[in-house]
């Protein structure tokens, strides 16, 4: 990573700082994002299982329209989900 990709407390933005704490410090999550990293395939590709997994479950958690489904799933698309599988791909 870059120092101009560094903005937020060395990742590239709040919303993928704060997806990579809640997915090392919350034991469901850690494991789906273990899961993530062990697949063998691209670090593109986990990344985007890992983005589609998470995604399905928002969508559980928060079926109908509102103002608030509406502002996590925009903070959601902004989370750099490649960034934070790259950067951890160590702990398998």
């Amino acid at each position: 990573m870059s120092s101009t990709e560094q903005n937020y407390n060395g990742w590239s933005n709040r919303e993928t700082w704060l997806a990579f704490l809640w997915l090392t410090n919350d034991q469901g999550n850690y494991s789906v994002f273990l899961e993530a990293l062990k697949l063998d395939v691209p670090a593109w590709r986990k990344a985007e299982w890992l983005r589609d997994f998470l995604e399905e479950q928002l969508n559980r958690e928060i079926s109908g329209p509102s103002i608030w489904k509406d502002l996590l799933v925009h903070a959601f698309r902004c989370v750099s989900w490649e960034e934070i599988i790259d950067n951890n791909e160590e702990l398998i």
